[in-house]
């Protein structure tokens, strides 16, 4: 029998987290305040790592090597939430832009994207075959599927989504989510 009753149901919680490119090897502390004024208080980060060795993508516009690290909020959020997150770090990534040769280029790349029980979804907004379209310029991938007790690469997941460090990092905080809403 067929019911209405209850099918549509509010976003579910995820854990939001912020992967941060930048040319200076270390934390960006500045970027990190923006986004705890912007998003309220962040949690955990991962180490710090060379994004250049996995893709020279940023480096051109950065002026050298790029190093990479993820930070999360400290508590789940809804997950339709990321559009406007994702609409707020465009222009975050905009206050941290300079001009270098009559072009505008960022200092910072800021991602936004979360885990849940079962992925690792990134938010962008460059559309390409496997993302989905979100609403507002704003485009999502299933980038991770946690599958056998471990996160699975996707074909086309980021190289750097699949070392070692950030599956490390990203099945932690897939721990801390886990114990987070269920109150443990």
């Amino acid at each position: 029998m067929f019911s209405r009753k209850n099918r549509i149901q509010s976003a579910p919680l995820v854990k939001v987290f912020f992967a941060i490119a930048t040319s200076t090897e270390g934390y960006h502390r500045a970027c990190e305040d923006r986004l705890q004024e912007e998003f309220g208080p962040l949690g955990s980060r991962s180490a710090l790592y060379e994004f250049s060795k996995f893709s020279q993508y940023y480096d051109v516009e950065m002026t050298g090597p790029v190093w990479k690290y993820l930070v999360s909020l400290a508590e789940p959020c809804p997950a339709d939430q990321i559009i406007p997150i994702k609409l707020s770090v465009e222009k975050i990534q905009e206050e941290f832009a300079v001009e270098r040769e009559g072009a505008v280029c960022r200092t910072v790349n800021i991602d936004p994207g979360y885990v849940n029980g079962w992925q690792v979804v990134l938010s962008t907004v460059k559309n390409y075959g496997h993302r989905l379209y979100m609403g507002q310029g704003i485009f999502c991938e299933v980038t991770l599927l946690f599958r056998k007790r471990r996160f699975e690469a996707l074909p086309w997941t980021f190289s750097d989504y699949s070392s070692a460090l950030v599956l490390d990092y990203l099945t932690e905080l897939r721990g801390e989510f886990r114990d987070q809403i269920s109150g443990g």
